[in-house]
C-alpha cells in the first residue's frame, strides 16, 4: 500500500537527504481555479476532477467514477487526496472553492490583525477555540475543531484569491500526529496561486464591515459529506462482520 511507501521515503528523506517530502511531488494545477498544489502520489491517492476517469486507483480503492464525481462536485471540491494506513486510520484532504460576492479581491492584501478577525469568525460559527494566522507566500485563517456532523478532526486553510474563497481541509477520524501535521504543512507551503493582479479591492474593508461576514459565512463549510474513506470503511467492517459471522457458523457447526 501507499502507506509503506509514504513511511520508506520519509525515512529516506530525512536520514539520506534531509529534504521535504514534498520533494518528488506532483504538481497539480486544478482547472476551473486558479490554484496549483504539490502533493507526494507515492503515498497518497490523488483524485482531481481531471483525473477520474478510467484511474486505476479507484478500482484499487473499490470506489466507482460515479461516487468520486458525486463527492467532487456536490461538495465544490477539484482534488480529494487520501493518505490511507493498513489500520483504517487515514488523512483526507479536499481543495474546494466557491466565488464570493464581496469587495475582497485577495485576503492576503490585508494585515494579519484582519486575518485574525476572518479566523476568529471563522472558529466561532465551527464551534471551534484553536484559530490563526498561517502567512506564507499568502495569508490563511486557520481553524482546527471537530466536526460532530461527520465525527472527524478538522484542520482547515481558508484564503481568498481573485475574489474567490479557497478552502484547504484536511480531515481524520483521530487526532493529527506530528509527522500528519508536518506533512500538512508541506503540502500547504507548496499551493500556488495564479493571481490576477487586474482585479481591484473594491474598498478598504474594516474588520466590523458586512464583508467580513460574508468571507466567513462562505467559507465556512465543514467537513465534506459522503468522504472516500468511509466508503472503505463501511466496506472494511461489513466485510468483518462477515467474516466474524461466517466464523461463528463454523463453531457452531462443530
Amino acid at each position: 500500500m501507499k502507506r509503506n511507501l509514504f513511511i520508506l521515503i520519509s525515512v529516506f528523506l530525512c536520514i539520506a537527504t534531509s529534504l521535504p517530502i514534498t520533494a518528488y511531488a506532483e504538481v497539480y494545477n486544478l482547472s476551473g481555479t486558479d490554484i496549483s498544489v504539490s502533493v507526494d502520489d507515492t503515498s497518497w491517492y490523488v483524485f482531481t476532477r481531471d483525473n477520474i476517469e478510467n484511474n486505476p486507483e479507484l478500482e484499487e480503492l473499490g470506489v466507482s467514477y460515479d461516487t468520486i464525481y458525486n463527492i467532487l462536485y456536490d461538495n465544490e471540491a477539484y482534488m480529494d487526496a487520501i493518505l490511507y494506513y493498513e489500520d483504517m486510520e487515514y488523512v483526507e484532504m479536499y481543495i474546494r472553492k466557491r466565488t464570493l460576492d464581496s469587495g475582497i479581491a485577495n485576503l492576503s492584501n490585508y494585515d494579519n490583525k484582519y486575518v485574525l478577525e476572518v479566523a476568529k469568525g471563522f472558529a466561532k460559527k465551527q464551534n471551534a477555540e484553536k484559530y490563526s494566522v498561517y502567512d506564507n507566500e499568502y495569508k490563511f485563517a486557520k481553524v482546527e475543531y471537530v466536526d460532530s456532523n461527520y465525527g472527524c478532526y478538522l484542520c482547515e486553510y481558508v484564503t481568498v484569491v481573485n475574489r474567490d474563497n479557497y478552502t484547504l481541509t484536511f480531515q481524520s477520524t483521530s487526532q493529527f500526529t506530528d509527522e500528519e501535521y508536518a506533512e500538512i504543512k508541506n503540502i500547504v507551503d507548496s499551493v500556488k496561486f495564479n493571481v490576477d493582479t487586474a482585479i481591484k479591492e473594491k474598498k478598504s474593508t474594516s474588520n466590523s464591515d458586512s464583508h467580513l461576514v460574508r468571507i466567513i459565512g462562505s467559507a465556512v463549510i465543514g467537513g465534506v459529506a459522503g468522504a472516500i474513506i468511509s466508503i472503505i470503511t463501511k466496506k472494511k467492517k461489513k466485510r468483518s462482520e462477515s467474516d466474524e459471522a461466517s466464523s461463528v457458523d463454523t463453531i457452531g457447526e462443530k
